[in-house]
This record gives structure tokens, C-alpha cells and sequence, in this order.
């Protein structure tokens, strides 16, 4: 079975809890569409002091399973250019930036479509910002500097 989307190189860091049944899923699912996973021990504060410069340019996402709110506004000052995919029984309030929520039960495939579509959207926004960027000068009126 192939993986219903294709997602950019890099890997999933994976935010979870000890003994997480989701998460367990998870990342079994990311392994089996061959997606490779970062999963640091521990709470989502110290998976995060543990990750280099270097890890962060691996990432293409994270997945964070059942932390919700608790973890969030750490991430809204850390990563504001990784996609985010919450997942968890109780999604709470929409998270504004590029977040999404899952909540069980779900398919194996909707982890990687949702992955995806998180990721392809982020993707074509920096896109669309660098050819706007590149494109600002050579779009002005003759006469304007």
C-alpha cells in the first residue's frame, strides 16, 4: 500500500507522553508509509531543549498527541514555522498558524493526508512569500524606487 500523499523529505518529530496509545499508532503508521520519526523521551519541554539546530532542520512537521493547550504556548514562541498537528480527544479551541487537530478514532491514512495537507499548505505559503519577495521590485511603476 502506498502512502496516500507524498510528504516533503525530512522527518516527523513526535510529542507524545510515556505509554501513549496514540502515539504508539502514530507512529507505526508514519513507519509503515516510510515517513521517519523523531521521537525524543520525556515531556515536551525537555524534547525540545534536546533538539539541536540541526534536528530542527530535519523536521518537516511535529504530531503532538494528547498535550493540547499545555503545550502549546510553547510551541507558538518556538516553531511558528513548523506545521503542527495536534491530536487528542478533546481538540479545545482552534489554534491559529499553521495547526490542525485529529481526534480519535481515526484511519492510519487520515494521520499522513492530515500530515500533508499541513505540510503542502505551509510549503505554498513560504513559496508564495519568496516570489512576492523576489517579484516586489521588478512589479513597481516606472518611476518609483
Amino acid at each position: 500500500m502506498n502512502a496516500p500523499v507524498k510528504l516533503r523529505e525530512g522527518k516527523i518529530l513526535l510529542l507524545a507522553g510515556p505509554e501513549s496509545f496514540n502515539a504508539a499508532y502514530i507512529r507505526r503508521t508514519l513507519d509503515f508509509f516510510g515517513v521517519p520519526v523523531l521521537a525524543p523521551p520525556g515531556p515536551a519541554s525537555e524534547a525540545f531543549a534536546s533538539l539541536d539546530a540541526a534536528d530542527w532542520l530535519s523536521i518537516t512537521a511535529c504530531v503532538a498527541v494528547d498535550l493540547g493547550q499545555a503545550v502549546f504556548a510553547d510551541l507558538q514562541h518556538q516553531r511558528s514555522d513548523v506545521p503542527f498537528l495536534f491530536v487528542g480527544y478533546t481538540p479545545g479551541t482552534w489554534f491559529p498558524g499553521p495547526y490542525a487537530w485529529l481526534c480519535p478514532p481515526f484511519a492510519s491514512y487520515q494521520v499522513v493526508e492530515a500530515l500533508g495537507e499541513m505540510v503542502n499548505a505551509a510549503t505554498a505559503a513560504t513559496v508564495r512569500a519568496s516570489i512576492d519577495f523576489a517579484t516586489h521590485d521588478y512589479l513597481k511603476p516606472d518611476g518609483q524606487a
